[in-house]
């Protein structure tokens, strides 16, 4: 998979002209933990945001919705730094079959005296769906 700056997206040219750069501006806003909240910008005040199951109205609503997933606020509750990373993973499966998905990790450092940094807490976000799927269907071409 070929590797792409952030905030240019796929189909960036077939966008109606100036809107790219508006979307690009938004996401860079909405991903600053110290956003001066522009990203509010691209709502109108009645707009409506769809969140996975999580409807808001407004751009008070969309500001709560962010504020509430995205950044702790009242500043870490562990000891440590804490970063979220991502990108796509790619696994091989024993049939040459190669899967890839997206993923997210979060990971929470701690610094013991005069030694590096090292994780503490490690979790993944992954849909596996895709990855399951491929297995099934190798397992079962197998048999």
């Amino acid at each position: 998979m070929a590797q792409r700056e952030n905030y240019t997206f796929e189909n960036h040219a077939s966008l109606p002209a100036g809107l790219g750069s508006t979307l690009a501006s938004y996401f860079q806003s909405w991903d600053d933990p110290h956003s001066n909240n522009e990203y509010l910008n691209l709502f109108t005040p009645d707009s409506e945001l769809v969140f996975g199951q999580t409807p808001v109205k407004g751009k008070d609503g969309i500001r709560g919705l962010r504020e509430a997933m995205c950044f702790v606020l009242a500043g870490p509750t562990h000891e440590g730094p804490e970063v979220v990373i991502n990108g796509t993973v790619w696994f091989k499966l024993k049939n040459g079959r190669r899967v890839d998905t997206d993923f997210a990790s979060w990971i929470v450092f701690k610094r013991r005296q005069g030694e590096q940094l090292q994780a503490v807490f490690y979790k993944v976000y992954i849909d596996p769906a895709e990855l399951q799927a491929a297995i099934k269907e190798m397992v079962a071409a197998e048999q």
